[in-house]
Formats: C-alpha cells, sequence, structure tokens
C-alpha cells in the first residue's frame, strides 16, 4: 500500500524486519507492529514444532492464537482500510 510512497518497503528483509520498518516510518502504530510480530514468531513457532514432529503439513488450527490473529486483523485494517483478511 505505501511501497511506491516508500521504496525501503520494498526490500527482500523479511516480515519482522518489514513490520518495524513499517512503524518507523509511521505507517503503522509501533505497538501493532510489535504485536503482530510477535504473532508471526508464534505462529512460526508451532508451525516448526509441528514439522519437527512429523506434520505433512505445518497448519495451524484456525481457534488456535485468538488474540494474535486479531492483532493480525488490526494490522490488515490499518493498512488496507477492509476487513477482507
Amino acid at each position: 500500500a505505501y511501497a511506491a510512497q516508500q521504496p525501503r518497503l520494498t526490500g527482500n528483509i523479511g516480515n519482522i524486519a518489514l513490520l518495524k520498518l513499517a512503524a518507523e516510518l509511521e505507517l503503522v502504530p509501533a505497538e501493532l507492529a510489535r504485536q503482530t510480530a510477535d504473532a508471526y514468531r508464534a505462529y512460526r513457532q508451532e508451525q516448526h514444532a509441528l514439522r519437527l514432529q512429523g506434520a505433512e503439513r505445518a497448519r495451524v488450527a484456525d481457534d488456535r492464537y485468538p488474540e494474535q490473529r486479531l492483532a493480525v486483523r488490526r494490522l490488515w485494517q490499518q493498512v488496507f482500510g477492509s476487513d477482507d483478511a
């Protein structure tokens, strides 16, 4: 949504670094960026654990991480202005 005005957002820096950069550029609230980065870490940690336990696919159940899902939804609304996550 902001890449045309902020070319630094197009770099291949990873999701967590991208969230931090968006907060530094004041495109999203810093606390929301932190919450979303934490959600990403939790989700990826569970995915890795599932794979290490032999799961064929690392799918996280929809009912897991309700607070983290809410943070991601708030970020989506902040950036894209809709609830179509």
